[in-house]
């Protein structure tokens, strides 16, 4: 079998030799490193409701190979997996694992393993001409609702062209399994995160979907087209999605819910568990970017379809200063030029706009916004100010009053569903 993709951009494989089985439709891809918490995860999905086509779960158990304390550890996973699909095992999803604990040093992390499990589930879909099959992306320290297989087959079923999604999330905020501080820390972070994510919905800018690589799904086709994951140790998930995003329609799937972990960790330097481990540790406090930030944005957002009627010098008169002052800096007035005098309609003018002024550049913006015009503000505040923004919400007196209120407006998980 010959793949475009395969051939240009598979680092390894085959690795899985059970064939394909028919009218396979779904494959969820979990890395694992130096991991305890796999078989709660294996349990989560083989709860789930059944689903109309089969499901496949690829399970990346990966490291470097000069990591001896994490390779012995991943001997243990592998055996404690083979022993698990054994004593139980399924008719309706097929469970498989891929063991790679000879990684280059260099590379060796989160971005390579879900490249090679994602790789792995292209080659399955081709075996059976599916080229539109969906690749699901989860980790080894999640569980899931029991209605996430199927809602996720209901979504890419009934939209046929939908790219991928981004699917609703909730950390534990309480429970035995961890310290009252890590579910205190938790409860902030996921705070920070529902209040940049709708700061931008508010603003208008079109990209806004959470970029959580235990929390999306795109169809192989897709992920063929825009080149496949990258092997960055850390924000892999972030540079995947916006190469994504422009490929319309990419959705949201709010009516399941992945459960990350809050377990604080060092494993890299930033994202969800790195800030726990700041803010248990280094007494970091976790602080939101400036209101005035978003309102600077939504004016941009709200002139950007006037470029294509006029001038750049006319239109950039009417900007707020910290675009003004960004896009002097990323010279933006020769690019934007450019990509208007290559598009023959207002609306290919647009796409091509966010393009260029993706989710890194964006967020480039916020941090020159925080550095030179706007410094941080206080999360609880500013989440409150965003509440009352966004759906005219009274004022929580807590930060986790807060999040729930965020929870509620952004989802339609019920709670029959929560239980």
């Amino acid at each position: 079998m010959s793949n475009r993709y395969l051939d240009k951009h598979a680092l390894y494989g085959p690795f899985i030799r059970e064939p394909s089985v028919e009218r396979l439709f779904m494959t969820v891809v979990i890395p694992c490193y130096n991991e305890t918490g796999l078989l709660a995860t294996l349990d989560s999905l083989q709860k789930c409701s059944p689903t109309e086509f089969p499901v496949e779960v690829i399970v990346v158990i990966n490291a470097a190979q000069d990591d001896k304390e994490a390779v012995k550890k991943n001997e243990k996973t592998e055996n404690e997996f083979d022993a698990w699909k054994k004593e139980k095992p399924s008719k309706k999803i097929c469970f498989h694992k891929i063991v790679k604990n000879d990684l280059d040093k260099k590379h060796a992390g989160v971005g390579l393993a879900r490249k090679i499990g994602m790789d792995e589930a292209v080659r399955r879909f081709e075996c059976i001409n599916n080229p539109d099959g969906i690749i699901v992306c989860l980790d080894a320290d999640c569980t899931v609702s029991e209605n996430y297989l199927s809602e996720l087959e209901k979504l890419f079923i009934a939209g046929k062209k939908t790219t991928g999604c981004s699917i609703y999330f909730e950390h534990p905020l309480e429970g035995q399994d961890f310290d009252g501080k890590v579910y205190d820390a938790i409860t902030a972070y996921e705070l920070y995160l529902r209040y940049y994510h709708s700061g931008l919905k508010w603003s208008g800018y079109p990209y806004t979907f959470q970029t959580i690589g235990s929390c999306m799904a795109v169809r192989s086709s897709v992920y063929q087209k825009t080149g496949g994951m990258n092997r960055r140790k850390a924000g892999e998930d972030f540079y995947f999605l916006h190469k994504i995003f422009p490929s319309n329609p990419f959705a949201e799937l709010n009516t399941a819910c992945v459960y990350p972990s809050p377990r604080p960790s060092l494993r890299v330097p930033f994202g969800t568990g790195s800030t726990v481990h700041k803010v248990i540790n280094r007494n970091h406090q976790i602080k939101a970017f400036s209101l005035q930030t978003f309102t600077d944005l939504k004016k941009l957002t709200a002139s950007a379809e006037y470029l294509f009627k006029t001038y750049y010098n006319e239109w950039s008169k009417s900007l707020p200063e910290s675009v003004k002052c960004f896009f002097e800096i990323q010279k933006a007035e020769e690019k934007l030029r450019e990509i208007k005098a290559n598009a023959a309609s207002e609306k290919t003018f647009i796409k091509r706009f966010y393009t260029w002024f993706d989710g890194l550049l964006l967020l480039q913006y916020f941090h020159f916004c925080r550095d030179y015009f706007y410094p941080d503000e206080m999360l609880q505040e500013s989440a409150v100010t965003m509440l009352k923004w966004l759906y005219g919400q009274s004022a929580p007196t807590h930060a986790r009053q807060a999040l729930m209120v965020f929870r509620e407006q952004s989802n339609s998980f019920t709670e029959a569903e929560k239980i």
